[in-house]
């Protein structure tokens, strides 16, 4: 039977009339792309030659921060300021979590924060996600922080730049005490902490990667100077979304949180004003806390966080409503 179908339709095939193809011939004008199937798989194994070498040397620095790791959250610790105090800070958030603007859920989705480490360069549970909590010093920063930067040579102020941006969100004041907050304000907060990582070396097998890459030879951060525009790179997303592995000031960000913690300062890479990466989790056993500068609309919205309720930014609106 099967057979028997194929025929006719085979014979209803054939009667079609045939039509020409009326493109044929005509010039190509825009070549997007081309290659050979040799050199598309050249390309393929250079990127995930370059894969494992980013990985490798991620992997041996990690190695070298473990070994050391308790004398880096101690200098870290020592490094801090006690009781830092802000009054009417910005935060801007997505719409989706406006009912519950102390939140951090947000935080950890697509590549994280810039010192907190997210869900998708975490997906084998190999690094520990953290949240944090983002706030400027005012609403143009704010708004400019969360939506984009500035264009070169172009007459706009950073809250024309902001408000480009068609999606919809909220803008939150927010004031607040923290108990300690590294100060990236100052780059000798950091001089304890680049004394111990100026140590680390590269292995031999390292650098012979590089070359047969043809990339540039792997160096070492050895000064506060460096170590802090590594941290407020523009760029900082690079590691995270090609490598999937940590930027720099997550690294920095995790050990932070680690020691313990309530907040890094530093300034925004757009408008040079003063920004604050706060960690409620760690917010226990302290007297450090976060408060809305207004009512909020539903009497279930948590207007303070502090060490007795710190676990409900880590909660969804729902979860916090059907809780109260």
């Amino acid at each position: 039977m099967e057979r028997k179908t194929a025929f006719h339709q085979r014979r209803r095939s054939s009667s079609v009339k045939k039509v020409e193809n009326q493109d044929l011939g005509k010039q190509v004008t825009h070549l997007l792309e081309e290659g050979t199937v040799e050199s598309l798989t050249k390309a393929k194994q250079l990127s995930q030659d370059n894969l494992k070498y980013q990985w490798d040397f991620y992997s041996e620095l990690a190695f070298q921060r473990s070994i050391i790791q308790d004398k880096l959250l101690s200098a870290i610790a020592q490094s801090c300021l006690t009781d830092f105090k802000f009054n009417s800070w910005q935060r801007v958030i997505s719409w989706k979590y406006s009912n519950h603007p102390l939140c951090t859920l947000g935080s950890i989705k697509q590549y994280g924060g810039r010192f907190n480490i997210c869900e998708d360069i975490s997906q084998a549970n190999t690094l520990k996600t953290f949240q944090a909590f983002y706030l400027a010093e005012d609403q143009g920063t704010a708004q400019i922080e969360a939506f984009g930067s500035q264009v070169p040579n172009e007459k706009l102020t950073v809250e024309d730049v902001a408000l480009t941006n068609k999606s919809s969100y909220s803008c939150i004041s927010i004031s607040g005490s923290l108990d300690k907050v590294i100060d990236l304000i100052k780059k000798s907060s950091l001089t304890k902490f680049v004394r111990l990582i100026s140590s680390f070396t590269i292995p031999q097998s390292i650098y012979d990667s590089a070359k047969r890459l043809g990339i540039p030879k792997p160096t070492l951060i050895n000064t506060s100077t460096l170590l802090l525009q590594s941290f407020l790179s523009p760029s900082w997303r690079k590691e995270p979304a090609q490598f999937d592995i940590p930027a720099n000031s997550q690294i920095f960000g995790q050990l932070a949180h680690q020691a313990g913690i309530d907040g890094i300062l530093f300034r925004s890479t757009k408008t040079s004003k003063k920004c604050l990466a706060v960690f409620p989790s760690n917010f226990g056993g302290g007297c450090s806390w976060l408060a809305l500068d207004d009512e909020p609309p539903e009497i279930w919205i948590p207007k303070v966080i502090n060490l007795n309720n710190f676990d409900l930014c880590e909660k969804s609106a729902l979860q916090v409503k059907n809780k109260r």
